[in-house]
């Protein structure tokens, strides 16, 4: 860029013109239609007759396309601008020979830049076809170029697989890495969306992806194929069990707590107390704290520690229950149909695409068709996301001791962690209202005032 603004300025100095604007797109292709400010402003300054020339290195630099050289055409010949070049000489747009080469280069340059693009694309399909390295950056785990596998971040790769296919959450995987001091392959500090973006790559099972289609990669593989597809598994249960992947969340129950009179979801706060000091709750906010819509009810609030610890205390009961045992056991010795009901799901995807191509694109169906087609469908996946979230929502408890001290496990471990627990565990707390009725006195729970039975959890195991 350098040296084609120091051509211009030596052509500029030849002809005896002052510079008084250096304009540069750099990054953005004179083809490609995104939005170019240095080109957009040098046409406003040709119709406000600020300039009288105009010097580019090239008619490239200024427009590929035909339909943008028009509208030069327009402004240079209203305002009287010459444009001249450094590679393509004077450029003559006050005469219609003159427009018409102007015009044959713009549709010589389009169709150049045309073919090139066709050639990428092919180049792109073959080097998928045959498994080879397509560009970009060096992905974690592997050596630039993919040509190797970097061991020890390919042993770390496959630490993060297996903690999330036993159901610990992106989070918990990302503060493990950040405590243990292993960072990303630029250095960086691990979240969870970056955890999630790591192991969702198909070059880690060796395979590669092009445009939605599936190549076998000449590069070694991380994974197996059975622990790609447990990961999978894994992955859509984690998403359906946390909707912001890259936050960290400070409160226990942050999220799983709800409004019992309106439904709303509840927020935590901190209230001030009579002696001075601040004490967490929970509330239903009348307007969403994020958006400012209308949201809840805005009647409901609650003090956040006495649920904190009646919650602590009911899933110290359900781990050390007979049925949650006798589950957890039953889930060892049946076979895991995970992997085929994955596979069933892949296809139920697909065919729900067909059948939007069909009736969106080729028409082959008509509207009754493709809406019975498509009800069925929806209701097939969902019935088999159930049955796979069914067989995946034990793995983390799994991996509990059942008959050791469960709560000195649950007290050892990270915030990341016990929360992942009730994700497997807890649909929902609802926090609901206290009775209107008078002479109602508020029970005591522990060191609290606090009514426990208005607190209800929903469970799912």
């Amino acid at each position: 860029m350098e040296r084609q603004e120091a051509d211009c300025r030596e052509l500029a100095a030849r002809l005896g013109l002052e510079v008084k604007h250096v304009l540069v797109d750099n990054d953005v292709s004179a083809y490609s239609g995104k939005k170019r400010p240095g080109y957009e402003k040098l046409l406003r300054l040709i119709e406000t007759r600020e300039i009288g020339y105009v010097v580019a290195w090239h008619t490239d630099r200024l427009h590929r396309r035909l339909r943008d050289l028009l509208d030069y055409c327009d402004a240079v010949e209203q305002a009287g601008t010459r444009t001249v070049t450094v590679k393509a000489g004077d450029i003559d747009l006050s005469t219609a020979m003159g427009i018409a080469h102007a015009q044959m280069g713009a549709v010589f340059a389009e169709n150049y830049v045309r073919s090139a693009r066709e050639k990428l694309v092919r180049k792109k399909l073959e080097l998928a076809q045959d498994g080879r390295y397509m560009g970009g950056q060096r992905p974690f785990g592997f050596e630039p170029q993919r040509v190797a596998l970097r061991n020890d971040e390919a042993e770390i790769l496959r630490g993060m697989a297996r903690r999330v296919i036993d159901g610990y959450s992106f989070r918990t995987v990302a503060v493990e890495l950040n405590r243990r001091g292993i960072t990303t392959q630029h250095g960086k500090e691990w979240n969870a969306l970056k955890v999630r973006n790591v192991l969702t790559r198909p070059i880690n099972a060796g395979i590669i992806s092009h445009h939605g289609v599936e190549y076998d990669a000449q590069t070694p593989a991380i994974l197996t194929g059975d622990e790609w597809m447990q990961l999978n598994v894994a992955i859509r249960d984690n998403r359906q069990r946390s909707n912001h992947p890259g936050t960290f969340r400070k409160h226990l129950l942050s999220g799983f707590v709800y409004c019992g009179r309106c439904g709303a979801r509840m927020y935590n706060k901190s209230k001030q107390q009579r002696d001075g000091g601040m004490k967490p709750q929970v509330w239903c906010p009348g307007n969403n704290v994020n958006t400012g819509m209308p949201s809840g009810c805005g009647k409901v609030s609650r003090m956040m520690d006495p649920i904190v610890d009646l919650v602590t205390e009911a899933v110290m009961r359900r781990l050390d229950s007979p049925q949650l045992a006798e589950a957890l056991e039953r889930q060892k010795t049946t076979n895991n149909p995970t992997r085929e009901l994955a596979k069933h799901l892949s296809v139920l995807e697909a065919r729900m695409s067909e059948l939007t191509n069909d009736y969106y694109v080729t028409k082959l169906l008509s509207r009754d068709e493709f809406e019975t087609l498509r009800e069925s469908t929806k209701s097939e996946i969902t019935d088999t996301e159930k049955q796979i979230q069914e067989f995946t929502s034990t793995a983390l408890l799994g991996g509990i001791d059942i008959g050791s001290d469960v709560r000195s496990k649950w007290d050892s471990e990270s915030i990341e962690w016990r929360r992942d627990v009730l994700g497997h565990l807890i649909e929902r707390i609802y926090v609901h209202p206290r009775g209107a009725s008078t002479g109602y006195k508020v029970p005591t729970y522990k060191q609290w005032k606090f009514d426990i039975s208005l607190i209800e959890v929903k469970w799912k195991v």
